[in-house]
């Protein structure tokens, strides 16, 4: 029996820009526009992207009923939520965003002036960076981990010293739009690993760049291409999702700290706002252990990571940017 579009994964999924022209286009736009145009352009096109997308409506409107479900059960007032009632437009209007915010930042438009550190792990990571230690940093599909990415390898990061990145990512889903920007930046593709392709042989790899000081980071809220079913089940938003048991065994190959970074637009709706960039030290350790006990610092890791990510949903519940039916078993 043929799948419905609701029983695909998310690497199933196929890239809604099917041409880097439309993209392309995009980028003259954003370089020639002044701002109060692009206002109206984004506004244009999110409500294109509505209307004529099935897909991105439904998905938006499951996770949304999701989170608003879960808060009722946790007795969170309606007063007390960054979200009052689901709206499919304002998260498909914030990706858009979100896209616009991801070309500034590889054109070399945005600086670390438009970002906002917090009294959180921050300080933790950059005293440890500036001695020459690296980490491991975990992210997710929610706000715009593009905005340090393109800030670190330019960089801009806080610390007296150029920061060694490693990204693991899976870049085919959106081909078309990485094509793009790696011919207007072509430090886009610098220092990636795609996910798919990660195996003993790229371990070493990511070994040197924790060695030399550097960060290796990963979004840990997507299962492997190659193997969704290896993944590790936690409870999110009170509902069986599933998470990927790589991005949380890593670490304890790599034998590095490990630190949860989001980066949030601080007004979700509103044209160049600024940026919160948040980072969580994790409490697990990664040093070298038995095998059976690794296995149970996995899944603590990945509930801990859960939880991280519940609270930015809480807070920034339309920048979550994984148009698909995330609790589908796969």
């Amino acid at each position: 029996m043929a799948k419905t579009e609701n029983d695909l994964s998310w690497s199933e999924k196929k890239e809604e820009v099917h041409s880097s022209r439309p993209i392309k286009f995009l980028v003259w736009l954003i370089h020639f526009l002044p701002s109060p145009v692009m206002v109206i352009i984004v506004f244009l096109v999110s409500a294109f992207y509505f209307l004529f997308s099935k897909r991105a409506r439904s998905d938006s409107r499951l996770y949304q009923k999701t989170l608003i479900s879960y808060l009722d059960s946790r007795g969170i007032p309606v007063s007390e939520r960054n979200i009052k009632r689901v709206s499919a437009y304002k998260q498909i209007f914030s990706f858009s965003l979100c896209v616009v915010e991801k070309i500034q930042g590889w054109s070399g438009k945005t600086n670390l002036d438009i970002v906002d550190f917090h009294e959180d792990s921050v300080v933790e990571l950059k005293n440890q960076l500036a001695n020459g230690k690296g980490a491991y940093l975990i992210t997710a599909h929610l706000g715009n981990i593009d905005l340090f990415r393109s800030l670190a390898l330019s960089g801009q990061t806080g610390v007296n010293r150029k920061i060694p990145i490693m990204a693991i990512m899976e870049t085919n889903v959106t081909a078309e739009f990485n094509k793009t920007m790696q011919e207007l930046n072509p430090d886009v593709s610098l220092n990636i690993i795609p996910a798919s392709q990660i195996g003993i042989e790229t371990i070493g790899t990511l070994e040197d760049v924790i060695s030399q000081g550097g960060l290796v980071v990963i979004a840990a809220d997507r299962t492997s291409i190659n193997s969704p079913e290896r993944n590790v089940v936690s409870s999110f938003l009170g509902q069986n999702a599933e998470f990927p048991y790589g991005a949380f065994l890593l670490p304890m190959l790599l034998n590095a700290p490990v630190y949860y970074m989001f980066a949030t637009r601080k007004r979700v709706l509103m044209w160049h706002s600024k940026y919160n960039m948040f980072v969580e030290a994790s409490s697990v350790k990664t040093d070298a252990c038995p095998r059976t006990e690794r296995e149970n610092r996995i899944k603590e890791m990945c509930a801990e990571y859960v939880k991280v990510l519940e609270k930015y949903c809480f807070l920034y519940p339309f920048q979550w940017y994984n148009f698909f039916n995330f609790w589908k078993r796969t």
